[in-house]
């Protein structure tokens, strides 16, 4: 008892959020269900009592003509129209009523489907990027996509709820008129039914038990299939040949994962079907009893109809209510999963300080004693590191790879806060400062980026959708990335619809970058921070987009870069080295003091002068 009580809390709790989840987004189209269900569900019942009145009705006529000897008097004239006028007034009232119930029910499913994403997307708008890429978020999202019906489980689940709620409706009228003609018949399915309750209430724990197990074979799974999903990694797979292999290890996992649950079937349809035996077989015991009783007994053929009917019903909506907690249990966890865990997720980084915003156009930026540390690592990846970044200035981040160059932009952007010291801008410490008011001062242009399946025009303008686009700033951005020169040669410029998904244009990796650049520039922002912003550009196109990011006045340009010749052109050049600041001053300054900085500029030059020698003897060999 104690297993059906928790599983029925549970049920209750799951069915609660799904109808405010309902009544919040179509309040009107699902009170229009309800009612349309509840009335369906009565006429279905008053169909069986007007049927048995109707066979009652018959009954007497046929007796009362026998005893009399009189001929048939018509309907009109006999004991039958009442019977048959409430037939024809169910049977038109239940098409109606259909009608109504089909049009709320496809209202209310194409609302629900749009609000469901709307709902989910808004609160992860609400999220910051370190929430975003945290494991708990990650587990808590593959959780929910390994639900049977993924983000659509709420609505999946509210429509079973309606099936729910007309098979109590019907439990109860039947139960009701069972009791009311012969209690004991459902005193005796009730018990028979016991059961078969305990054990399928016993099951839906088990079930949900062996989801949340098997979530992290799931998310090895998907790691695999990646390669079949996505346009990169397919062709990557295809390179190295990987498919059969991937295919492998996919079987491998699958087949752990569809073994443990034909185990559990197994052992469910042997519990199962001794409790479904002593349920029918108290259904069979009810029905023996009710034709001995009116055979031997005499009775009304029709009052027997009806309790024949109300008893097969009675039980069957006893099976169907014990059937849909089993059968949907996944998704009751589900909804409270989406509900209680998914929708109460926070940003990982909250302030109780007071919100400030800068106090000067382009403010000056200070890292003073700033360590970091990523959540749930204990390893620093900035320890101690100060610096100063002067408005308009052009300030190079140099040092070799994983000594927190690219952590350095991921704090200057407020995707993580600081573990130790402070970052100001001007005199105000950047923890006051909400995230949606500092990204109006900060734009960057990270390694890894996407371009979206939009016409060009509206790609470059998207990092201004809070605005209408503005065609010159489009052309001046494209200018200032060199893309310009690669859009003007395509028939609809900017109206060039991107990805071939949409019959566009694909563009290469060097296309995307200056196109992804001049996304960033669009944007206006007064401090710019370029994570290799020439990496992926020709030596001349590289050489020209750097030459527009030194001209920019009342811009601070923040370079993250392992190319020193563009880093000597910079105001300051910050040496970074195991998550520390090694030394920081200009080029000039740095190459006197002979250091990090000064041995690695001597290797790039030495390699430079190789590479030159190089070509002017293949240009010679050609000649």
């Amino acid at each position: 008892m104690k297993r059906i009580k928790e599983t029925l809390t549970t049920v209750m709790l799951a069915a609660k959020l799904s109808l405010a989840f309902c009544l919040r987004n179509a309040r009107r189209e699902t009170v229009g269900r309800l009612v349309t269900a509840t009335t369906t569900t009565i006429l279905g019942y008053g169909m069986v009592q007007v049927t048995g009145l109707l066979v009652n009705a018959v009954q007497k006529t046929l007796e009362s003509q026998l005893r009399s000897g009189e001929a048939f008097q018509g309907v009109i004239h006999s004991n039958l129209l009442r019977p048959i006028l409430l037939l024809i007034a169910i049977t038109v009232i239940g098409v109606v009523v259909g009608r109504f119930n089909w049009y709320y029910k496809s209202s209310w499913n194409h609302k629900l489907r749009d609000q469901n994403r709307k709902e989910i997307n808004d609160h992860r708008a609400t999220l910051d990027v370190a929430r975003f890429r945290s494991k708990d978020y990650d587990d808590l999202t593959r959780k929910v996509r390994e639900l049977s019906f993924g983000e659509q489980t709420r609505i999946v689940f509210a429509e079973q709820m309606f099936l729910f709620f007309t098979t109590i409706i019907s439990f109860v009228l039947f139960g009701t008129a069972l009791l009311w003609y012969k209690p004991a018949y459902a005193v005796v399915l009730l018990i028979t039914a016991i059961p078969m309750a305990v054990v399928e209430f016993e099951f839906v724990s088990k079930w949900w038990n062996t989801f949340m197990e098997f979530i992290p074979h799931n998310k090895l799974r998907s790691v695999s299939e990646r390669a079949y999903l996505n346009k990169n990694e397919f062709t990557q797979a295809k390179m190295f040949n990987q498919p059969p292999i991937l295919r492998m290890e996919i079987d491998k996992n699958t087949r752990v994962v569809r073994d443990s649950y034909s185990a559990l079937r197994m052992l469910a349809v042997r519990k199962e079907m001794i409790t479904h035996l002593i349920a029918v077989t108290g259904l069979c015991g009810v029905i023996i009893h009710a034709v001995v009783s009116i055979v031997s007994q005499g009775g009304a053929i029709g009052t027997f109809t009806i309790l024949l009917a109300s008893s097969r019903m009675f039980q069957n909506n006893l099976e169907s209510i014990v059937s849909l907690v089993s059968e949907q249990w996944n998704s009751v966890k589900g909804v409270i999963l989406i509900e209680k865990e998914f929708f109460t997720l926070t940003p990982m980084f909250e302030t109780d300080l007071q919100i400030q915003k800068p106090t000067s156009k382009t403010p000056r930026i200070i890292f003073d004693k700033v360590s970091f540390s990523y959540p749930g690592k204990d390893v620093r990846v900035l320890e101690d590191v100060s610096f100063s970044i002067e408005p308009g200035s052009k300030v190079a981040i140099v040092g070799k790879s994983g000594n927190g160059k690219s952590t350095i932009q991921k704090l200057l952007t407020k995707e993580y806060p600081p573990t130790a010291g402070v970052i100001y801008a001007d005199d105000i410490n950047l923890t006051h400062i909400h995230p949606r008011e500092w990204s109006n001062f900060t734009a960057a242009l990270t390694q890894n980026y996407s371009i979206l399946n939009r016409t060009v025009g509206a790609e470059i303008a998207s990092s201004r959708m809070d605005m209408p686009i503005d065609d010159e700033a489009v052309k001046r951005a494209s200018a200032f990335s060199g893309f310009a020169e690669v859009i003007e040669l395509e028939p609809e410029v900017f109206n060039t619809q991107i990805g071939v998904d949409f019959g566009g244009k694909e563009f290469s990796g060097g296309e995307d970058h200056r196109l992804a650049l001049a996304r960033v520039f669009y944007r206006n922002s007064p401090i710019l921070i370029l994570d290799e912003p020439d990496v992926r550009l020709d030596a001349e196109n590289a050489e020209k987009v750097m030459e527009n990011l030194f001209a920019l006045t009342d811009t601070t340009v923040v370079l993250i870069t392992h190319n020193l010749a563009q880093a000597q052109r910079c105001d300051k050049i910050i040496v970074m080295g195991k998550g520390k600041v090694l030394e920081q001053g200009t080029h000039s300054e740095l190459m006197d003091n002979r250091g990090p900085y000064f041995r690695t500029y001597s290797l790039q030059q030495k390699r430079i002068v190789v590479e030159a020698e190089f070509e002017s003897e293949a240009l010679s060999l050609e000649v």
